[in-house]
């Protein structure tokens, strides 16, 4: 009995994909950029409560996926390890766990502005039209999971009552595009397409995706830089370069066939992981110096 209890755990924990949560980090972004951690205290707890609805609403939208694309997935190298598709866990409980995380969101989602509810619902049908039929169409399919990126920015600044400059939602936009678009090129340069566990990556071709890399890449480092420009500190463009030099490692990982998936470059890609930290110090010290030197001087 306990056995058993211990495998369901295991693949239901497999089945909403916590090792994903990593992407609604994103939320806290507005409320970090516009520098209100230190300011208030409560601020931190808010976000993750934010985090962990947004976070269930994700998984929901993952066992939807999962339920709809069995039969594709039974088909995919990696896939096919999924509790659903090896039959781990059966439709049936997958929906039970569904309903249990999309109620203790929905009840989360309660404690901020009803923005912050219509955003998740957005995410959520998003999520569900990805899986019916957007990621068969091309082009489309990069589109969908960049727009939900988006909608994680939009839902930490309701939730933090942070304004999202414009600059740095195109930003986050442009930048998921690249990754989502990369992601595609990895896929198809590392599998066979004699086995169509995806069909829509017959319709991309690899010149193409290359072609696309380079306009995301130097569209996201322009509208970056004209974010860093906005907010009209010149302390602000020391952080520039490494945002340059992260998203060409990026590209250079996918184009020498290295990688492509986005979390596994940012963790073993060494360079593209130090990049990321300092950039991640550098702008923290820019825009909480002031305030971490007041705490110093209060406390000592």
């Amino acid at each position: 009995m306990i056995t058993r209890m211990v495998t369901f755990i295991k693949s239901a924990l497999l089945l909403i994909r916590p090792h994903q949560w990593i992407k609604n980090l994103l939320i806290f972004v507005p409320p970090f950029f516009g520098g209100v951690f230190l300011a208030d205290s409560g601020v931190f707890l808010k976000m993750a409560q934010a985090f962990l609805a947004f976070s269930l609403v994700s998984s929901a939208g993952y066992i939807v996926n999962d339920i709809l694309d069995m039969g594709s997935d039974r088909l995919h190298p990696q896939k096919k390890f999924r509790p659903l598709a090896s039959g781990a866990i059966g439709i049936y409980q997958a929906s039970l766990l569904l309903v249990v995380i999309l109620t203790l969101s929905l009840i989360l989602s309660l404690r901020f502005a009803y923005g912050f509810l219509f955003v998740c619902i957005l995410y959520l049908a998003l999520s569900v039209a990805y899986s019916l039929f957007l990621q068969h169409i091309v082009i489309l399919d990069a589109f969908s999971i960049a727009l939900g990126f988006v909608f994680r920015i939009e839902a930490g600044g309701i939730a933090s009552e942070t304004r999202v400059s414009s600059w740095l939602v195109l930003t986050t936009f442009l930048l998921s595009l690249l990754l989502a678009f990369g992601k595609r090129r990895f896929e198809l340069s590392a599998f066979s397409m004699s086995t169509p566990f995806r069909k829509v990556l017959a319709k991309y071709k690899m010149n193409f995706l290359d072609t696309v890399l380079g306009i995301f890449a130097t569209t996201a480092i322009v509208t970056y830089s004209m974010y860093v420009v906005e907010r009209g500190s010149k302390g602000f463009l020391i952080t520039v370069p490494f945002a340059c030099y992260g998203v060409l490692r990026y590209v250079y990982i996918v184009q020498t066939n290295s990688g492509g998936d986005p979390t596994e470059a940012l963790f073993k890609d060494r360079n593209l992981l130090i990049c990321v930290v300092l950039w991640i110090v550098i702008t923290a010290l820019i825009i909480y110096l002031q305030d971490i030197l007041g705490l110093f001087n209060k406390w000592f």
